[in-house]
């Protein structure tokens, strides 16, 4: 069987027919302590108020705000302590007027208390404390709801669970979390030339990095990553392990989309039952590129040079994972940025071309790493984006201003906030 010549499309348009045919997961319940980069399925809505009673926000003195409106260092009122009230436990007697319970930070307020003043602005003085400095009504006094209130959402559909939304559920009293499922996805590399890494390299041969660096790439989207090793370059090989790997939730292939004597890929592809939505791209890195759907299950038929990979699973593959887990924001950040040198790119492509990103105050400069060879991972690896040039503009000066897609987005810096 033979495939059928497809046209070139743009990068818009690729994109958009990804996402259009990208099917969602169901869900599943995960304990508390493993929802840490999960996607939240459900709303949460919170049960009971958060802090549950009037608590104070420090240690100190919780007081009548009238008794010690006039305190000061040189005037200072002599209030009776009551009791002691640790964290935990709860108070025994209503403050009146001229008296106080000393607390600490969590305890509940006494009765007739409406204010703590702070350890610091304090003395005791045998059964009493003096006081220092004058307090309104509610300072350090956290309310009831003040953090949460019954029946309210707290945290939506969608939302990436990061460490302060799982305490914030800790908080609520949920030990486990309605999450998406992980898309399950199988990873595997065509070609006679590749070797394993550890093994020993034979003439013409080269080590199999992109599983390695795809598996990379999809455990970062939040997805899991299966690595079904090396394919050979003949056709009964290529269907066995694509029948195979249709048994995850999405399929990535490398190398064999093009035009070659053995890119048997989309042959096969399309005897699997495969529909095809497009192939090549008008792009630079990545042209030929390959997606489509068997049985409803996505696949991407991905370039075998490492920098093409790469980058289009940063382009399509990592926004059609997300949108597989229900997640609202899908796609890499991408910036606005002033280019330190003239580039010179590709003639009716969109170019990604890799670069370093560099932050001068407010703004941003762009460098070129480097060789833009697709084979070239390094400059990819040193690089922090991918500026966009766009098809109808072969050269873009010094100091024009550029789209750059951002990459490696850790969250690290070696220059401090403050």
């Amino acid at each position: 069987m033979t495939v059928k010549m497809a046209t070139m499309i743009s990068v818009h348009d690729a994109l958009a027919a990804v996402l259009r045919d990208i099917p969602r997961l169901g869900s599943e319940r995960v304990g508390l302590a493993n929802a840490r980069g999960r996607v939240l399925a459900e709303a949460v809505r919170a049960g009971r108020d958060v802090p549950p009673f009037r608590n104070s926000a420090m240690d100190g003195y919780a007081v009548r705000a009238s008794d010690v409106a006039t305190a000061a260092p040189e005037a200072p009122v002599r209030l009776r302590v009551l009791e002691v009230v640790g964290a935990g436990s709860m108070p025994t007697r209503a403050v009146a007027p001229g008296t106080a319970t000393k607390i600490m930070t969590g305890s509940p307020l006494p009765t007739g208390a409406d204010a703590v003043v702070r350890v610091e602005d304090t003395e005791e003085s045998g059964g009493d404390v003096v006081v220092q400095a004058r307090v309104t009504p509610g300072t350090a006094v956290r309310e009831p709801g003040e953090d949460m209130r019954a029946g309210e959402t707290v945290l939506d559909v969608g939302r990436v669970l990061r460490p302060a939304d799982i305490g914030l559920l800790a908080s609520l009293g949920l030990t486990v979390v309605p999450v998406s499922r992980r898309p399950r996805v199988a990873i595997l590399t065509t070609g006679n030339e590749l070797v394993e890494p550890g093994e020993p390299l034979g003439p013409g041969q080269i080590v199999n990095s992109n599983a390695y660096t795809l598996a990379a790439a999809v455990e970062d989207a939040g997805a899991e990553a299966i690595r079904l090793g090396i394919v050979r370059d003949q056709q009964e090989c290529i269907r066995a392990a694509f029948a195979d790997a249709f048994t995850a939730d999405m399929m990535l292939s490398t190398g064999g989309v093009s035009v070659g004597s053995f890119d048997f890929v989309r042959q096969t592809l399309s005897e699997l039952g495969y529909e095809e939505r497009f192939w090549k791209v008008a792009q630079k890195p990545g042209k030929p590129l390959t997606f489509g759907l068997r049985q409803g299950t996505p696949a991407f038929g991905l370039p075998g040079n490492p920098v093409s990979t790469l980058v289009c699973c940063y382009l399509y593959v990592v926004p059609a994972l997300r949108t597989m887990m229900g997640m609202e924001r899908i796609h890499l950040p991408h910036i606005e940025a002033t280019l330190a040198s003239e580039v010179t790119t590709a003639a009716g492509l969109t170019e990604f071309v890799r670069c370093v990103v560099t932050r001068i105050g407010p703004t941003y400069e762009v460098q070129p790493t480097g060789s833009q060879s697709s084979g070239v991972l390094r400059s990819l690896s040193a690089g922090e984006g991918l500026l966009i040039a766009p098809p109808e503009q072969q050269t873009i000066a010094r100091g024009a201003s550029v789209r750059v897609i951002v990459l490696g987005n850790d969250g690290t810096s070696a220059v401090a906030p403050f």
